[in-house]
């Protein structure tokens, strides 16, 4: 595949979100890596209970970390 035809998700994030992701996500790579992980455990829940996956982070009556098992799974782990 062309280099410069690589399928790529943009969106929008504000000043304060660019600011954090720069502090934090600084390694190069790294959120490459981590959205991409991020954006699969997504699309697993959407395929497996559909739009109201979306719905309930989107509302905010759900927080990503409560219903992403890969997210879940990274807070437990560092609890320890």
């Amino acid at each position: 595949m062309n280099l410069d035809n690589r399928p790529r998700f943009a969106f929008d994030i504000t000043e304060e979100q660019q600011y954090r992701a720069s502090k934090l996500l600084s390694t190069h790579g790294m959120r490459k890596a981590l959205f991409t992980a991020i954006l699969d455990d997504v699309l697993d829940l959407l395929e497996e209970h559909g739009n109201i996956i979306a719905g309930l982070i989107m509302d905010g009556r759900v927080k990503p970390r409560e219903v992403m098992p890969l997210l879940q799974n990274a807070e437990r782990r560092a609890k320890k």
